[in-house]
């Protein structure tokens, strides 16, 4: 009795193991059809894609903005310093400005003063001219008079017809006569000197004017070395200007570098899709010919059956994204498309089918 039902327990254990055995053998085997089926799907079939919930907080959002923040504070620098510049070539217009308006009216302060100075010599050489004539004519008369009136006073003095205070003053008179000479020969001399003066005056002038080196004097030379000094600062501020012009258009190219970037990472498709609130999915570019705009899309349960259509795909978003392979262990590039799904939790499936159901379940 006991040996019978230790042979039906063993015949049970045995039957047992055995349809275990072939349970797990079918499990292995429908596994290994399905990975081969999907890994043979993914091979030849071009009509999938991979729907993608963009957060604000993706790393991919992050990272565009980090990089969008840190380019647009370089662009901002860029135009701080451009505005610096342009002050700067605002004020050395300024100082050009400045300068040669000085040097033009200096030219014609110095024309004006050496006409003045020639009508000064003109009347001067006029006055002394009447000044020597008048001098002279008075001089002769003092010596002739001053003669007779000597021998005339001594020969009365020496008749006793002239006392001798009359004498002397006669002699006295004769004195200021003598001295009236001497004042006008220094008067003459004074002429002379400011003559001679207004003439090297006049020179230094002519010599500045002309560009010569000989026949100026050091009134001219103090004047001219103000002039030098605003051909100097003209000089200097055209040589910044060229600097900051220079500076100024590598500096607009730099800008437009910038801009260019920051409109690359503006037009992102992760970027974009947040910004308009879209539903997005990545297709690789081997699938893109069968991701035209109103494709309706399938989302299977087990990747490959029991499909039903849950929306369509929108318009191509512009931009290269990359993605890893929903199957395989690589990266896709690829480009983001607009999905419009009938619910958005299909959103958050790994892959939906393109145009049809494969194998038309």
């Amino acid at each position: 009795m006991n040996q019978r039902i230790v042979n039906k327990l063993n015949t049970v254990a045995v039957n047992a193991y055995k349809a275990l055995g072939s349970v797990l053998l079918t499990l292995i085997l429908v596994g290994l059809v399905s990975y081969l089926g999907v890994q043979i799907f993914f091979f030849v079939n071009h009509s999938w894609l991979t729907p993608t919930v963009v957060s604000p907080t993706d790393p991919e959002i992050l990272q565009l903005n980090a990089q969008l923040a840190q380019q647009a504070a370089s662009r901002d620098k860029l135009l701080a310093d451009r505005r610096e510049l342009e002050a700067r070539m605002e004020q050395a217009e300024r100082l050009m400005g400045a300068e040669k308006d000085f040097q033009e009216r200096f030219r014609v302060a110095l024309g004006s003063e050496r006409t003045a100075r020639a009508k000064a010599l003109r009347r001067l050489a006029t006055l002394r001219r009447e000044y020597q004539e008048a001098a002279r004519e008075i001089s002769e008369s003092n010596r002739a008079y001053a003669g007779m009136a000597r021998t005339r006073t001594e020969a009365l003095y020496n008749a006793r017809m002239l006392e001798r205070e009359e004498r002397l003053t006669a002699n006295h008179q004769l004195a200021q006569m003598a001295q009236s000479n001497l004042s006008l020969a220094e008067g003459s001399a004074e002429l002379q000197t400011k003559l001679e003066a207004v003439k090297r005056e006049l020179d230094g002038f002519d010599a500045s004017l002309g560009g010569k080196s000989t026949g100026l004097n050091t009134e001219v030379l103090l004047l001219e070395r103000e002039y030098t000094r605003s051909v100097l600062e003209v000089a200097r501020a055209e040589s910044d200007r060229r600097h900051l012009t220079e500076s100024l258009k590598s500096l607009d190219e730099a800008v437009a570098r910038y801009d260019a970037l920051l409109a690359s990472i503006r037009s992102s498709p992760w970027l974009e899709a947040i910004e308009r609130g879209l539903t997005v999915g990545f297709v690789p570019y081997e699938n893109l010919e069968n991701a035209e705009a109103g494709i309706p899309l399938y989302r299977c349960a087990l990747k490959l059956v029991w499909c039903r259509e849950v929306g369509m795909v929108g318009q191509v978003l512009q931009g290269e994204v990359t993605v890893k392979h929903p199957v395989r262990q690589t990266m896709l590039r690829g480009v983001m498309v607009e999905l419009k799904l009938r619910d958005e939790r299909w959103a958050r499936d790994e892959l939906l089918l393109l145009g049809r159901p494969p194998l038309l379940l």
